[in-house]
């Protein structure tokens, strides 16, 4: 099964207000950083560790296909969603929502860069195995038949300068579309697993990012606006409501069929990780690269750089 396409719908919510309260209401935000991994994950993705951490905050609000937090049914069980995951993958489909989460970003003056959501195998996810192993098995597409197809709404409140979301509907090498502020009950649904998207800087050019966060900071929304806290409480820095750009992700498992679903339920054809190194190892050889097998590969470091190497995820450029 192929996702057709991202679809705009609009309106993305019947009550904006529910929404933005569950969002307001909800907290502390930590660092997104913070759902990066460790080093290792992050080399792995192509990324070195930040020598600062920027004002972009996430927290989760529904899971397994429940609400975390009060009023998070609104954002969950939105029907809008339902009605365009089966627009993207066909109006046959089973449509299961999993999880809902809130990302938060203060102005700065740099992107967030077009990436791909971590991916999910049948047997095979980021609940059992760390996120730079299924980004691999991702961008080396030996795994597509494993693939868990999952349907992301992206929504955004956001009337400021900047924080453009960038997104390549038809592949990396296809045109480059936008959803631009203001931004506001209006959303795109995709397969986020396969289709790169990036955010543009946010806020006005000459924005300052703050010192200080880490990964011990949060935010909290203070009534009047968002303040960063540091490990002890103190107030880092503060922004108002109009500054901050809020997204809110909403995912679903989706499934061809029934029969599709019930194999997915009862664990046939699953993955496990002897088979993943082997479908590796195979490849490597034939691309000439000799290398022993891991006793250990998701910790040895050796065969870590050599597949992440192998297998880049190659974004595109975002204009």
């Amino acid at each position: 099964m192929t996702a057709t396409t991202a679809t705009r719908i609009s309106p993305a919510y019947d009550d904006v207000d529910a929404v933005l309260s569950v969002v307001r209401s909800t907290g502390p935000y930590w660092p997104l950083a913070n759902y990066a991994g460790n080093d290792a994950e992050m080399a792995a993705l192509g990324s070195r560790p930040a020598v600062f951490v920027p004002p972009w905050f996430r927290q989760d609000i529904g899971a397994g296909g429940l609400p975390l937090v009060n009023g998070a049914e609104v954002i969950v069980d939105n029907p809008h969603f339902i009605a365009a995951a089966h627009a993207v993958y066909g109006a046959g489909c089973i449509v299961r929502p999993t999880n809902a989460y809130v990302n938060i970003m203060g102005p700065t003056p740099f992107p967030f860069m077009p990436h791909l959501d971590v991916p999910a195998f049948r047997g095979f996810t980021r609940a059992d195995h760390p996120i730079w192993l299924l980004k691999v098995m991702q961008n080396s597409g030996m795994f597509e038949q494993w693939r868990i197809h999952i349907a992301t709404a992206v929504s955004w409140f956001y009337e400021g300068e900047g924080g453009d979301f960038n997104y390549w509907p038809e592949g990396p090498d296809g045109p480059q579309m936008a959803e631009s502020p203001p931004m506001r009950n209006v959303s795109i649904v995709a397969d986020n697993e396969a289709t790169f998207h990036g955010v543009a800087p946010v806020g006005p050019a000459d924005a300052k990012v703050p010192r200080g966060i880490d990964s011990h900071s949060r935010m909290v929304h203070s009534g009047a606006g968002w303040d960063v806290l540091d490990a002890d409480g103190g107030v880092i820095t503060s922004f108002t409501d109009a500054e901050v750009r809020i997204t809110v992700s909403w995912k679903a498992d989706v499934f061809l069929d029934a029969e599709e679903a019930r194999r997915a339920d009862a664990g046939e054809d699953a993955l496990d990780l002897d088979t993943v190194v082997t479908m590796f190892q195979t490849d490597l050889h034939a691309r000439g690269v000799g290398i022993d097998r891991p006793t250990d590969p998701v910790h040895n470091e050796e065969w870590v750089a050599l597949i992440a190497a192998t297998y880049p995820e190659n974004p595109p450029h975002m204009s």
